[in-house]
């Protein structure tokens, strides 16, 4: 099995694909602990070797990595992110081939972490390292945070950053993370959905009971959660909560971009096995992933669904909800709404317990870093690039453009069937050569523009809302 060896030199490929393949074998899992102080090592280490000037910051649960290159006299500043904590695969069939190990196929790459989010910004630090090797020198300042929380909720990356606001002033902040568009069609992201995960656990009895002997006469659990999770959203999501209604004009401000989008509605339906619930019109199947709020109900235990007949009553239920946000939908209000909606409408015995929180972030198409940006990429990749609202999921983003106040803007470089959190992750060395052509076009760009874009000061939050 081989890779492809007409974007870039066989030195570059293989030395991405060596990098890559010891930096899976770290693992890294965040929400066990597993591998962290591994991974951590490692990462460290591949940057001093490449010429950052690195540093580890200790936080209230995994460590941060922060890195530096480049002129501290530089006109210009680039701040980029990524994460070294990978998603568990407990509990996941279907994977091929040892999760750990990654495995060469073509231009596919198999393995935890490979898109998710270890061998996009691999892709950033070997682009830094080589602008950086050429004559010149790097002609701007990097600062790259690399954090190991995003898959538990960016908790202490949330404190590092307002801790360190000096430390992390930029220009702008670039990084790569989520899919690009189907046929490798590159894109500009900017900004993400937030997220708000709440657990609602219901309790009746002290103990199951016999429905024969107590049906009618004790509370049943699974009656009542499924009832309330009925009365917080609809059956596509929406939620249907007073106050946390779609805002009319988010939707107007992004159709013109959402219009532009292609729907490859066939392979969607191939993708779920089913039509989608948004039908066939693309600018619903749009709007529904990237300027409206859903509620998704992840999982829900109670009682017995084995084989044969238990007649039963529950003591207890639980759901795991996750609710996308967009626009000016603060998770904290979020949450109040919905834990006072559930004591209004009498479902006493259930609880709402919130679990992990972040905002929605947003630049502005119209800032006049998005199209440096957008030239950038279309010089690394050879065609146009689509500029895209938002990404339908969640990075920490906001602590780029609402805490430090600056215009953020994600690049992906993983493909779309990188299955991310599922088994069979992947990504695609292809891919990855590209966006180390990016990072240094990019570089480029913001030397020679840099005296005209400066971005007001970092005490700006919420600019870029």
């Amino acid at each position: 099995m081989g890779v492809p060896r007409n974007l870039e030199t066989q030195t570059a490929t293989d030395r991405y694909l060596s990098k890559l393949v010891e930096y899976v074998a770290t693992r890294g899992v965040s929400s066990t602990g597993e591998g962290i102080a591994e991974t951590v090592h490692y990462l460290v280490h591949l940057m001093d070797d490449l010429g950052f000037d690195t540093q580890v910051f200790q936080t209230s649960e995994n460590p941060i990595v922060f890195a530096s290159l480049g002129p501290d006299d530089a006109r210009c500043t680039l701040l980029s992110y990524g994460h070294y904590d990978v998603f568990p695969v407990d509990a996941q069939d279907g994977w091929r081939t040892d999760p750990f190990t990654a495995a060469v196929a073509g231009d596919r790459v198999w393995g935890r972490g490979t898109g998710d989010n270890k061998g996009q910004h691999l892709a950033w630090l070997f682009g830094l390292a080589d602008l950086a090797g050429e004559p010149g020198d790097l002609p701007v300042k990097v600062k790259i945070v690399i954090e190991g929380g995003e898959e538990t909720g960016s908790a202490g990356l949330a404190q590092f950053v307002r801790e360190h606001r000096d430390l992390l002033s930029a220009d702008l902040c670039c990084y790569s993370d989520g899919p690009l568009f189907p046929d490798d069609q590159p894109v500009l992201l900017l900004g993400v959905r937030g997220i708000l995960c709440l657990e609602l656990v219901t309790r009746g009895a002290s103990r199951a009971l016999h429905s024969g002997n107590f049906g009618g006469v004790a509370p049943n659990p699974v009656t009542e959660l499924t009832h309330c999770l009925a009365s917080i959203a609809d059956v596509t999501g929406t939620l249907t909560v007073p106050g946390l209604e779609p805002d009319p004009t988010r939707l107007e401000r992004d159709r013109p971009y959402l219009e532009r989008l292609p729907l490859d509605l066939q392979g969607v339906e191939r993708t779920l096995g089913t039509a989608p619930i948004s039908g066939g019109d693309p600018v619903q199947y749009w709007s529904n992933l990237i300027s409206r709020s859903h509620l998704n109900i992840s999982g829900f235990a109670a009682g017995y669904c084995g084989e044969g007949v238990r007649t039963t009553i529950p003591a207890e239920a639980r759901a795991k909800v996750d609710i996308r946000l967009v626009g000016e939908q603060d998770p904290d209000q979020v949450y109040a709404a919905i834990s006072e909606h559930v004591r209004r409408s009498g479902f006493s015995r259930t609880t709402v317990t919130r679990l992990v929180a972040q905002p929605s972030s947003r630049t502005e198409p119209s800032h006049p870093l998005v199209g440096l940006v957008k030239r950038a990429v279309e010089d690394a990749f050879g065609r146009p690039a689509m500029v895209v609202p938002s990404l339908g999921a969640t990075t920490p983003d906001y602590l780029f453009t609402r805490v430090l106040g600056v215009p953020s803007v994600v690049v992906p470089l993983a493909p779309a069937d990188q299955s991310n959190h599922g088994p069979n992750e992947s990504c695609k060395v292809s891919l990855a050569l590209a966006g180390t052509r990016f990072v240094r076009a990019l570089a480029v760009e913001l030397a020679q523009a840099s005296g005209t874009t400066r971005s007001e000061p970092a005490s700006m939050e919420g600019r870029n809302r």
